[in-house]
């Protein structure tokens, strides 16, 4: 199996015929990653495909590293050091003042209470307010990630962000995601991005974005709901024509029927099975 150094090598030295003329040096073992002659023009393209856009800073530690060393960086990123400006405006956002759970029941409860209303356009009203301040802490993430991109020096792992929430896609429309969204890019996914696969689909499992945008939150016994369990065969994991079958979705449908959300406070009072797990708004 290709390490993810090798990996990206040979994408550097292959993609689209950009580096054609320096494929021999992306070898089995990653050995050498641009040719000894590899000249100015080649050094900027090879930056640019690992970053979201190459600059003179970034060209300047590209050179004093070499392509090499640089990527060795990359790939174990330490903390990311934005600058204080950017730093400034991400810490006013309302996501990075607020744990996630916080959040999401502040928003039911704002919705409770418009929903209660008995007057009409007091109704309208107020319910227009919610969805306006729900796609606020949307914009917010949205920006958050921008700005992340943009300038953060650990280039490869936004990229990789970016990839892996494309892959593990959740629609910031339904339900009370657009209160979990941010959370979700922050804590399932980017921390992960560079990690083992099983790490990263665990960590999406746990989250309550997923498990919301894929109904797994009404996966009962006696009431299975197969969402979840058949997107995981079909589009996280196995893929189409790999050989599960109906039977496969429905035994781990069956399994996933303890896994769901509850964003209420705890109830040390309740009587719960042995076993029981809650973390944040996770329950098994």
């Amino acid at each position: 199996m290709l390490s993810r150094r090798t990996w990206i090598a040979l994408a550097l030295s292959s993609g689209g015929g950009v580096l054609g003329g320096c494929s021999a040096a992306a070898t089995a073992t990653g050995a050498a990653l641009l040719p000894p002659q590899a000249g100015e023009v080649a050094l900027f393209l090879a930056a640019n495909r690992l970053t979201w856009g190459a600059n003179s800073s970034t060209m300047a530690q590209v050179r004093a590293l070499g392509i090499d060393r640089y990527l060795e960086q990359q790939l174990h990123p330490g903390g990311a050091q934005l600058p204080p400006e950017v730093q400034t405006q991400i810490a006013a956002m309302t996501i990075s003042q607020h744990p996630m759970i916080d959040l999401a029941r502040e928003m039911a409860e704002q919705r409770r209470q418009a929903v209660a209303l008995t007057d009409d356009d007091a109704k309208k009203a107020a319910l227009k307010s919610w969805q306006q301040e729900m796609s606020r802490l949307g914009r917010e993430a949205q920006m958050r990630e921008l700005l992340r991109a943009l300038y953060s020096p650990n280039q490869i792992q936004e990229q990789m962000t970016w990839f892996w929430m494309n892959h593990f896609n959740v629609f910031q429309y339904k339900g009370n995601i657009r209160a979990t969204i941010a959370d979700y890019e922050q804590n399932a996914i980017a921390p992960h991005a560079l990690e083992r696969f099983r790490t990263l689909l665990g960590a999406v499992a746990h989250h309550p974005a997923m498990l919301v945008y894929l109904d797994n939150v009404q996966n009962h016994v006696g009431h299975i709901n197969e969402n979840y369990a058949r997107e995981i065969m079909e589009l996280h994991t196995l893929g189409v024509g790999s050989g599960y079958t109906q039977q496969d979705v429905q035994q781990l449908a069956r399994v996933m029927t303890g896994v769901g959300v509850d964003f209420g406070p705890e109830r040390p009072y309740l009587r719960r099975l042995p076993g029981y797990v809650r973390e944040g708004a996770f329950e098994f």
